[in-house]
C-alpha cells in the first residue's frame, strides 16, 4: 500500500505540472499577427477624348436628314371649343348648411368658430364667391385687416354680378382703413364711385 501512495502522488504532481506547464506556454506564446488584405488597385479605364469640339460624330448607317417642304394650303380653323361654366358649387346643400351654421355663428360673436365653419365650406367650394365675403367679415371683426383685404379680394376676383363687386369694394375700403392704408382706400373708393 505505501507504493501506491508515492505513486498516485507522482502521477498527481505529473499532471498538475504538465497543466501548469500548458498554461504558462499559452501566455508566453507570440500573438498571431494576420497580414491585412490588399486589394489590387482598380484599372482605370480612361475614355478616349475628341480631338476638337467639333469633330463630326459618326453616321452609325442612318441615311442623313433631308429637309422637306410644308405643303402652303393653310390648315382648317380649329373648331370652336364649347365655353364651360364652372359650377361655384353653392347649390351643394352641405355648402347651404354651413352657410347658415356659420352666418348664425358670426351674429352670435363667436368668430372663431364662424371662421371654422366658413373655411370649410372655402374647401368644400372654392370658387363661391360669398364664402370670401363671409371670411373677410369675420377678419374685419377680429380687427385683422390683412386678411380681410386678402379675402374680399379673392372674393372680387370671382364675383359676377356689379352688385357684388360694389360689396367686395366696400369691404376692401374698410380692411384699408383698418390697416392704415390711404391708397387701398382710395382705390376702393374709386371703383365704388366709377360704377
Amino acid at each position: 500500500m505505501d507504493k501506491v501512495q508515492p505513486m498516485k502522488l507522482r502521477t498527481e504532481k505529473l499532471i498538475i505540472m504538465g497543466l501548469v506547464l500548458g498554461l504558462v506556454g499559452c501566455q508566453s506564446a507570440p500573438p498571431v499577427v494576420v497580414p491585412p488584405k490588399v486589394h489590387p488597385p482598380k484599372p482605370q479605364i480612361q475614355k478616349p477624348k475628341p480631338a476638337s469640339p467639333t469633330t463630326a460624330q459618326p453616321e452609325f448607317g442612318y441615311p442623313p436628314l433631308q429637309s422637306q417642304t410644308l405643303p402652303s394650303t393653310p390648315l382648317p380653323p380649329a373648331p370652336a371649343q364649347p365655353q364651360v361654366a364652372l359650377r361655384d358649387g353653392h347649390d351643394i346643400p352641405l355648402v347651404q348648411s354651413l352657410m347658415t351654421q356659420g352666418q348664425q355663428q358670426l351674429q352670435l360673436g363667436q368668430l372663431d368658430n364662424a371662421e371654422e365653419t366658413f373655411d370649410r365650406v372655402q374647401r368644400i367650394a372654392p370658387q363661391f364667391s360669398s364664402v370670401y365675403a363671409r371670411l373677410s367679415e369675420v377678419a374685419l371683426k377680429k380687427k385683422d385687416g390683412a386678411t380681410a383685404e386678402g379675402m374680399a379680394r379673392r372674393g372680387l376676383v370671382l364675383a359676377k354680378s356689379p352688385q357684388q363687386k360694389s360689396g367686395f369694394w366696400q369691404l376692401i375700403a374698410l380692411a384699408g382703413a383698418l390697416q392704415n392704408k390711404p391708397d387701398v382706400v382710395n382705390e376702393a373708393k374709386g371703383h365704388l364711385q366709377g360704377q
